[in-house]
């Protein structure tokens, strides 16, 4: 960074005693003289430009304000400060020297005291453009490194989240081939074994824990290959056939807890456009959810209906509700900490957003005043 006097002053007039009472007032600065506007141009055209221009504007073959327009034309000295020194005192030539790009006006005569601070004004203000551009060159760089940096990091993530799910996926797939043999027996040895109570109270835990595993391997299964790819088919769908359909198959959970299923059914048809199967396992794994924390002896609401937004099908249970983190991290699979993965709730909630995702509808999620949850697809 140039220190004061290290700056180059371009004086331009065509009066010679002008010229000498500016070198003199101007003593220590590296100086350039001009007799005319046309010379004005070519000296500071030449080799560096200069930090600062002090022009007159009634001058022979060119006045100052065809000169300050040419410079402000010409990218070489575009920047330059320009302060206008004449006579003229009229507004209209103060307005005509600011509209041809000048940044300062001190008319003759002058005070020396002012015209040196005009011209340190604008030597300091000239340089703090330039550290401004340059601070402005080193952040553009450094933000285009970044971008950079973040491009490859994010090119890098998106190999790792696709060797991820194609693991996942091969995982689910060899998950299920021996778990399909699995199933098979511990349904036979529960036929087999109905008269021994001791023998059967163990093939109940096998059985417990073989549609736990059946459940995981499909959820994750599902969530892989949605996230991967969310193009679906899809046909009608009727929503109350839909949740009519499920429910049977809760029956003993409802029995084993003393929860009564309240259902309440808009009188309008509820057909969307969807996949049936991507939605039952959502409605499924959503009431299965519902029952599971809702209290004993208490009670689980589906409603249907339809709103100003579309259909919906709402899940009310009478549980504990969500703390606030688990709020945050819902639809986050595995998100929640081993407790919580323990109880695959937020896979299954995971594997219902994505497949809402994927039919471009909504699901929300929240507590209730009165006590209890609510989760609520919206189509």
């Amino acid at each position: 960074m140039k220190t004061l006097y290290e700056n180059t002053i371009l004086v331009v007039d065509d009066t010679p005693e002008n010229i000498e009472i500016l070198v003199e007032l101007l003593d220590g600065f590296d100086l350039k003289v001009a007799i005319n506007g046309q010379e004005a141009l070519e000296t500071a055209w030449e080799g560096q430009s200069p930090d600062l221009i002090l022009l007159d504007i009634m001058m022979p073959e060119m006045d100052g304000y065809e000169a300050c327009r040419q410079l402000r034309a010409d990218e070489r000295t575009r920047e330059v400060p320009v302060i206008f020194l004449t006579a003229k005192t009229q507004k209209e030539d103060i307005y005509k020297a600011f509209e041809a790009g000048g940044q300062d006006y001190v008319t003759k005569p002058f005070d020396a005291r002012e015209l040196m601070e005009r011209v340190k004004t604008q030597l300091e203000l000239k340089t703090q453009r330039e550290v401004l551009k340059d601070m402005n060159l080193l952040l553009e760089e450094k933000v285009r490194e970044r971008t950079e940096q973040l491009d490859k990091a994010n090119k890098e993530l998106m190999v790792l989240d696709e060797a991820k799910n194609s693991f996942l996926m091969m995982i689910s797939h060899e998950i299920r081939t021996p778990l399909n043999g699995i199933v098979g027996a511990t349904y036979f040895l529960n036929d087999s074994l109905a008269e021994d109570n001791d023998l059967a109270e163990f093939v109940d835990m096998l059985k417990t824990s073989v549609d736990r595993l059946e459940k995981f391997s499909t959820t994750a299964l599902i969530i892989t290959q949605l996230s991967t790819n969310q193009t679906i088919s899809r046909g009608e769908v009727d929503l109350v056939a839909l949740v009519n359909e499920i429910v049977p198959s809760f029956s003993d959970k409802l029995t084993a807890k003393n929860i009564e299923l309240k259902m309440e059914i808009a009188e309008v048809p509820s057909i969307v456009q969807g996949q049936k199967d991507l939605l039952k396992l959502a409605v499924n794994n959503i009431l299965d959810n519902a029952i599971k924390y809702s209290s004993a002896d208490s009670y689980v609401s589906v409603v249907i209906g339809k709103n100003s937004n579309g259909f919906f099908v709402s899940f009310r249970d009478k549980g504990k509700g969500f703390s606030q983190e688990a709020l945050n991290h819902l639809f986050s699979p595995f998100g929640l900490g081993e407790k919580h993965y323990d109880k695959n709730l937020g896979l299954s909630l995971k594997a219902a957003k994505s497949i809402m995702d994927a039919h471009k509808a909504a699901i929300i999620v929240q507590n209730l005043a009165d006590g209890g949850a609510e989760v609520r697809l919206e189509f």
